[in-house]
């Protein structure tokens, strides 16, 4: 007659237990690490387009025209340039300054652009200003780019699905 063969549980030992334990608690804090660095730099762009747009907003209201001289053009030549980008300087109130802005809108310059530009200076603050392509003294920021959006949601992508196969793999252990 058939005999019936019944399989042995196999008995994990107390070292083996620590060390899954373990592994599934680094996942878990690298699925928590992907998750808040992907929610601040999401948080963070976002809050920092705000406070830009903010900032041109408020400039264009209070701030003072003057010319301002643009002395340099870097970046936007080809990929991996970094942001196509030019140099400002301009006087107020008997005080020289400059800072780097981008060039124009998404796509950078098309051409090389005009010697002079109006910008619009906060008297309060002659360092914060509007140009007339629509930048401010901020707008060369990391967090202004268009990629950390879809990068961030990436991350959190990640995490999320991480911490779903730590927390299923835990449930069903049990």
């Amino acid at each position: 007659m058939g005999e019936v063969v019944m399989a042995k549980k196999r008995v994990r030992t107390a070292a083996e237990v620590a060390g899954a334990r373990r592994d599934w608690r680094k996942t878990a804090l690298m699925a928590v690490a992907f998750l808040l660095v992907g929610m601040a730099l999401l948080g963070g762009s976002l809050a920092y387009r705000w406070h830009v747009s903010a900032e041109a907003d408020r400039l264009g209201g209070v701030g003072v025209p003057v010319t301002a001289y643009i002395t340099d053009r870097a970046g936007g030549g080809g990929r991996g340039s970094g942001i196509d980008r030019i140099e400002v300087h301009y006087l107020y109130d008997g005080a020289q300054y400059d800072a780097w802005i981008p060039c124009a809108g998404v796509t950078g310059c098309h051409s090389t652009p005009e010697r002079e530009m109006t910008v619009l200076v906060d008297p309060a603050d002659p360092q914060r200003f509007l140009a007339e392509n629509g930048h401010t003294d901020g707008s060369l920021s990391f967090l202004m780019s268009w990629t950390m959006i879809p990068f961030s949601l990436l991350m959190i992508i990640v995490g999320a699905a991480l911490l779903i196969v730590v927390i299923k793999t835990k449930a069903d252990r049990r």
